[in-house]
């Protein structure tokens, strides 16, 4: 029986756009300094507002996936 594999590169978080969306979000978060879960909801509406458009082009862009 022959097995073949393919070869997978390493995953690298520096080509993700969603790893960059996620320090984003943790950065906003912890700028927050949200203590109660009453804080904490309101900071991840916050959140959720805070990126925009652009920041997910720049993303995108930056990990090579739009040039």
């Amino acid at each position: 029986c022959l097995r073949t594999s393919a070869f997978l590169p390493p995953y690298s978080p520096d080509l993700s756009p969603i790893e960059l969306c996620w320090s984003k979000l943790k950065q906003f978060l912890r700028s927050r300094e949200a203590r109660t879960l009453e804080l904490l909801d309101q900071a991840m509406t916050e959140a959720v507002n805070y990126i925009t458009e652009d920041h997910t082009f720049g993303w995108f862009n930056h990990c090579g996936l739009f040039t």
